[in-house]
Order: C-alpha cells, then structure tokens, then sequence
C-alpha cells in the first residue's frame, strides 16, 4: 500500500513531526513515523490519532447557521454563500459602525504550519480588514516570554538548545517538564530515555511522579505547585554557603548577582532563604532540598531545563529569572550538555518563507488572559475598545481560556462571532456561523517544527471530506468581499505559496524534499548563546549592561516589582485548601480530540487525589465528587494516586465543558476552576497552583 510523507501540525509541542500516512482505496489507514528521519525524530500518539479525527462521524462538513439560544447546539445547514454573504456583511457593518478594532481577533495555534498556520492566517486576514483588536501574550509561555528579555535582551530568542546536546549531560533537571507527555519537541523524548539508558542522572521536580519520571528511572521531588521559586531560592541558599558558585564565570557573564546574593543570605534585612524556610511553602523536606543541591553543584555539565507549568502559576515570572541565575552560578550556561536555563525551544530553525502579516499601526490589543474581560467591560474596564465581534479560527477559547463561566458570558455579549472549525465544540456553539474547515491531512504545507533544526513537508493526502474548505481558501473569498482579495492572496493559489516558500527556503533539492517530508539542516548540536558565553566581550546581550541582568533594574523600572527574583507567597483561601493542577493528557492536544471515543477510551477522565487527602473527606477510589472553588463547580469521579503530592489534586485540561441547567460541570473541565486575573506584572495565565475543595457527592447525584 502506497504510503506518503505527512505531519499533524497539532500545537503540542512536537507539531511538525515527521509522520507517513498509507493509503488505501483512497482513505487513510495509518499514520507511523517517518523512516526519513531517523531513530530520534518520532511522533506521537496525536499524530498517529489523525484518521480517527479525519474520518469523525460527528466532523462539521457543511457551514452552519445559528437558529437557537448561543450555546444551544441548533444550528441550520447553510451554503458556502449563504454563510460567506452573512459574514462578509455582519464584518462590513461592524467595520463601518463602530471600526475593525471592534472585532475581537481570537485566533490560535489549532494549526501550526507555514501556510495553513491559523494564528498569521487570521490575522493577515483581519490586518488587511483594518485592524482588529488582537490578543498578545500566550497562554503556553505567557511569563517566561516577558520575563526573559530583560535578563537577555533580544538573543532571549536563541537562548535554547538542540535535543542532541543532551547526549553530554551528566545531569537532567526537569523542572516541571514533563517531557514524555506534554512533549517539548519531536526529539527532546527519545534523547532523555537515551540519556537515562546511558546513567544520567534524571531529576524531576514536580507534584506528580509522572510518565516522564517513571520511565526514565528518575530521582523524583514532589515540589507543590507555584513553590518552585522557593525551592530555587534554598538551592542558591546552599551553593552560596557551600562555595559552589563559579564567581569567575558570574562575574564576566553578569551582573547584579550582588543583590540576589544578598537578598537570598537574608544580607539586605531580609530573611534568609534556607533549605528550612523554604520546606513549609515547597512540601520538600530541607534534607532533600540539601541532597539535590549537592548532587546539582557536583554533576558537569548539568542540563536544567524548565517546563511551562512552573510559570503558569502566581509570580510565574519568578521561576524562569532563578532557573538562569542556577545555571549562571554553576556554570553549566551556555555550555555543551549544560542550558541557560530558558525556554528549550529558543533557537531559529531552517531558512523557509512564511505568510507575512502586515503591521498595523496603533492595533488595539489585550492580554489574551483577559480576553473575556475586555468584552464584558471594554473601555470602562480600561480596555481600547468596545468589542462588537469575534472571529475565531484555531482555538477553542472558551473551553481553553480561564474562568469557562466568563468567556460564556463573553460571547453571549458580542453581537456576532464566527468560528472555523472541525467539530462543533463549546465555542463553536456560541457562534452564529461555524464554517466547516479542512484536516491536518487534507491540506498541503511546508511543517515549521517548536523546537530543532530540521523541516517537514506533506502533500495534500486526501480531498476535503464534505463541504470542508481551507482556512485559507474560505479567507481568499472572504477579502474578496470585503474589498482586499488581491492584498491577502497576493494572487497566488495555496500550492504556489507552498512553491514561493520553497523558493525562498535553504533546502537544496525541492523535489527530495517533496518525496522524503523531511530536510534536517547540518548543525543539529547548537547551544544557545555560546558565542557570548564563550566571549562575552566580543559577544554582547543587547541588555543595558550587555550581560545577563540577574538584576534589571529596567524591570524594576518598567514592572514597578523587585529589579532581581524574589519570593512572592501566593494568595491563600482557607476555604479552598487544595491545589490543583491541570496537565496536560499525552492522548490529545489540549481539547482536540476530546470529543472522540477512541481517544477518551484510552484514559478515562478523573480527578487525580492523594489517598490521605481523599480519606480525609470520606472519599474512596471512584466516587463521585463535587470539585469547587468560587469561579466554578463540576462533579468529576476520583481517582486515587500515590504518586502525587498531598494536598495536590489533578485534573487534565482539555475536556470540553458541559453544563447543566444549575452551571453545574458534569465533564469535568479544567477552566471552570481557573481565573482571568492572571500573573503580574506578565498578565500571563495561571493553570496550576488553583485553590479548590472536593467533597464527596451523595449518593443520588449522578446516579
């Protein structure tokens, strides 16, 4: 059977990972790992789920008409003219009332690649529109991505590494990252089970033993959620007493280690942050927090590298300051097997064309954490503008973002919204048309992976299914109503943009290209900012003083917060004593998927509770519960787990809500628990570390 190259372009973390599809009879049958691309870059079970999401009985195949209440799920059958008239129109008139700022811009990664990537797509549409009010930060990265340009100023981009340098690693930490699962790139996961194979050690800072943890044999430290600034600070705490600090190495890469030196000894009037102190608020007893220093100043070169949870959580930008100033003291910076403690997928990948998206001046904008709130409130709530619209394309927004019960609200406010889609999720049922759009494999593109230095392409594998069109495509006929069809297209169809960015790419040979899906550029063993650290001189960081800026006092100037890192104790509710977290499931990517019976059969949804926690509260393996704080409540079954930290609950994110009549959750969806407010000074999201309560539900509910 014919088999050809492919990728899934799903937002996971990998989402260019090399992949082959196998035809037959002109339908997909299988999805497996490109032989390609050797035995590191490998895919997932997300790619391999691709035919089930292809070939989905319940897949929108027609556009869709609202004739019901918003969130009602009745809808009419409608024609792509029909529907492409009624949005050209509603986005004319909101144009002309009230400016194309009115409309809300809430595109996202629900498909990353060089053309068909939803998040330029949508806003090279509405840039040309006039400007729409787009959303900025990230709900992935949204701390860490503001934090770290004041300590590196704009080479924070490179400041990554590629997963082959973990071969030189004597140590792993992975704070908070659990890579096996939530995946931090196509070829981060066969590289660290390579590393444990070879006697690395592995350490995991985390609430839970998880997946990643368990299969690489690794020293776990069950770290409480939003405590791992803490547990960094009594870390520093004993490298300074101990004399482990590599102040040559401080000295000609840095500066402000003074104050963070002092602030941490207790030397500026504070108090110092020992292993002790640090014990109550991390969970982590002070003998461990002393062992795994010791162990960490002794490994060279030790690799830490810092997982998106431990800044999704209160004063989230605080952990990813510290992870660089516990790499610059033990001089494992910017070092072969060593990191800068940054976000491991900072570093350019091959020379390729992208959809450009032309600037706007002056575009209104809100931090994507608040988007519900710049609806509800608009200019009263000090927001630009008043929000009119919504268009949404790659996202399912009112699942995904915080406080489920406010982004409801949201958009039952506006006075249209529009959504493309593939199933008709929570927010596509609080639209007015939901267009039918095209697979994964469905469509043709050049695969732009998260993290490494290689390429992937796939041609169109199949034809839409049903009435499915392209983003793409459904946008060309869009601009050509609204006056700007030749602006978007530029005059080319979607495989002559494919060839323009082939043309502008570095690979030498398009049609091995074609043929394989795979192009790996030569250097795949590249340290972020090693020219710099090997000459730092020569070298410079674009930051005031041209070195790491461990104090910024152009961060203390611009946020009004501490010009060095410091700890900042978390809002605390007596009535919520739990902390819950919402991981991610290694099944799905984020809510794609959840509504599939193949993937929720592989995992059933459950709250993940410490047996001594649940005994506490009467509760045993399986019941059912009440999950509450005061943005929601959902009723959820229990699932014991010894491989949590007590005091800790688990629930993965992603599973889409349903409500009942009362606003009860009965599917037990991660966002009816979160907030809008947000980290400070970033506005970023906070995802874990969420105080809640559980109590067992009587016996007559949910029977």
């Amino acid at each position: 059977m014919p088999s050809i190259p492919v990728f899934c372009g799903k937002d996971c973390g990998g989402n260019a990972c090399p992949l082959t599809a196998t035809l037959e009879n002109g339908r997909v049958t299988h999805v497996a790992n490109n032989p390609a691309a050797g035995k590191y870059l490998l895919g997932c079970s997300r790619g391999y789920n691709l035919p089930s999401e292809l070939y989905a009985p319940d897949r929108v195949l027609q556009p869709l008409i609202r004739v019901g209440e918003r969130g009602s799920g009745r809808f009419r059958a409608a024609s792509w003219e029909e529907a492409l008239r009624l949005i050209a129109d509603r986005l004319a008139d909101v144009r002309a009332k009230f400016g194309a700022g009115a409309v809300l811009n809430l595109s996202s990664a629900g498909s990353t690649s060089a053309l068909h990537g939803t998040g330029p797509l949508l806003r090279r549409f509405l840039n040309l529109y006039g400007g729409a009010t787009r959303c900025t930060g990230s709900y992935s990265t949204g701390a860490s991505q503001f934090v770290l340009p004041y300590l590196f100023g704009n080479q924070w981009k490179t400041s990554g590494f590629d997963a082959a340098t973990m071969q030189y690693a004597e140590m792993i930490v992975l704070w908070g990252a659990n890579v096996l699962e939530a995946r931090l790139g196509t070829e981060i996961n066969a590289r660290l089970l390579e590393a444990a194979r070879r006697g690395a050690q592995i350490v995991a800072i985390d609430p839970r033993r998880t997946r990643t943890a368990q299969k690489t044999g690794a020293w776990w430290i069950p770290c409480r959620p939003g405590a791992d600034a803490a547990l960094m600070l009594a870390v520093l705490y004993l490298l300074l007493k101990d004399d482990r600090v590599d102040r040559a190495f401080v000295a000609a890469h840095s500066t402000g280690f003074e104050q963070l030196e002092a602030y941490i000894l207790g030397q500026d009037g504070g108090q110092a942050r020992t292993p002790r102190w640090a014990e109550p608020l991390c969970g982590v007893s002070a003998e461990e927090i002393t062992r795994f220093a010791r162990a960490y100043a002794a490994a060279k070169p030790a690799m830490l590298l810092p997982g998106y949870s431990i800044q999704r959580v209160y004063a989230g930008e605080e952990p990813y300051r510290l992870a660089v100033a516990l790499q610059l003291i033990t001089g494992n910076f910017g070092k072969l097997g060593g990191s800068t403690g940054s976000l491991n997928n900072r570093l350019p990948g091959p020379r390729v064309g992208m959809l450009p998206v032309p600037a706007v001046p002056n575009q209104p904008s809100v931090p994507v954490t608040r988007w519900p709130d710049a609806v509800l409130e608009g200019r009263s709530g000090g927001y630009p503008e008043e929000l009119h619209a919504i268009y949404s394309v790659g996202g399912n927004y009112l699942n995904q973002g915080a406080q489920i019960t406010k982004n409801i609200a949201a958009l039952q406010k506006v006075d249209f919204a529009v959504c493309h889609e593939i199933f008709l999720t929570p927010t596509a049922r609080y639209c007015d048309v939901v267009l039918p759009a095209a697979h994964a494999l469905e469509k043709e593109d050049i695969g732009l992976p998260w993290a490494g230095n290689f390429l992937t392409y796939k041609p169109q594998a199949v034809p839409p299914r049903g009435g499915a069109r392209t983003d793409y495509d459904i946008l060309c006929d869009l601009a050509e109503r609204l006056g700007f069809g030749a602006q978007f297209s530029e005059g080319r169809t979607a495989a002559q943009w494919v060839q323009h960015f082939l043309d502008q790419s570095e690979v030498p040979d398009h049609d091995a290209f074609r043929r394989s899906g795979f192009y790996i550029a030569p250097d795949q063993e590249r340290v972020g900012l090693a020219d710099f650290t090997r000459d730092p001189t020569a070298h410079p960081l674009s930051t005031p003083s041209g070195l790491v800026e461990i104090a910024s006092e152009r961060y203390g100037r611009e946020t009004g917060f501490p010009a060095i890192p410091t700890w900042q104790t978390p809002p605390q509710d007596e009535r919520y004593p739990l902390l819950l977290i919402t991981p991610k499931s290694p099944h799905r990517t984020h809510s794609q998927g959840s509504n599939l019976a193949e993937i929720r059969r592989k995992a059933a949804h459950a709250l993940d509770m410490h047996p001594t926690d649940a005994a506490a509260r009467g509760i045993g393996d399986g019941d059912q519960v009440r999950l509450f704080n005061a943005a929601g409540v959902a009723q959820v079954a229990v699932r014991l787990c010894h491989a949590l930290a007590p005091g800790v609950v688990c629930l993965p994110e992603g599973v889409w809500v349903e409500l009942d009549g009362d606003g009860l959750d009965t599917a037990g969806a991660a966002n009816m628990f979160t907030c809008t407010q947000g980290t400070a000074p970033a506005t970023a999201c906070i995802m874990h570390g969420v105080g809640v309560q559980v109590s067992r539900c009587p016996a007559h509910i949910g029977s």
